[in-house]
């Protein structure tokens, strides 16, 4: 579900699931109740779509792929649970360090500009700031 090739090798699944995980807490109630029998549902439903009496779990690559595949061109909830997982796998996935580093995203740096930026903001006359404050008296 991530992308796994080329400058993206380094990143490790633990770390991609690691992440994953913490999200979980953070999910509305009904669906993280719900996230565990989707995921039951995506490790039993091979046989559903004729890969034979094997898990998702012990399925080789190229048929974990393909079965992926399927799951993707599905429709209704079941296509639902896959896109569901699917972005919490690439949320998960961009925000491990390997990643950030290859995508040259330095989020400290970027949160110090940001502030700098309004710091300067504020300091600036109202009507620089924001021309539609122009003719307002400040209070």
């Amino acid at each position: 579900m991530r992308p796994g090739g080329g400058a993206f090798r380094a990143a490790h699944n633990e770390g991609v699931l690691s992440t994953a995980l913490s999200f979980i807490p953070f999910l509305p109630p009904m669906l993280r109740y719900a996230l565990p029998l989707g995921l039951l549902y995506m490790e039993l439903a091979p046989v559903l779509y004729q890969y034979g009496w094997r898990r998702f779990s012990r399925m080789d690559e190229s048929a974990a792929v393909r079965y992926m595949a399927a799951l993707e061109r599905g429709r209704g909830p079941f296509q639902l649970l896959f896109q569901g997982v699917r972005s919490l796998v690439m949320i998960s996935f961009y925000q491990q360090p390997e990643v950030l580093e290859v995508l040259e995203i330095n989020w400290p740096a970027r949160a110090e500009e940001l502030v700098e930026r309004r710091a300067r903001l504020l300091r600036m006359a109202p009507e620089l700031a924001n021309p539609k404050n122009a003719g307002r008296v400040a209070s």
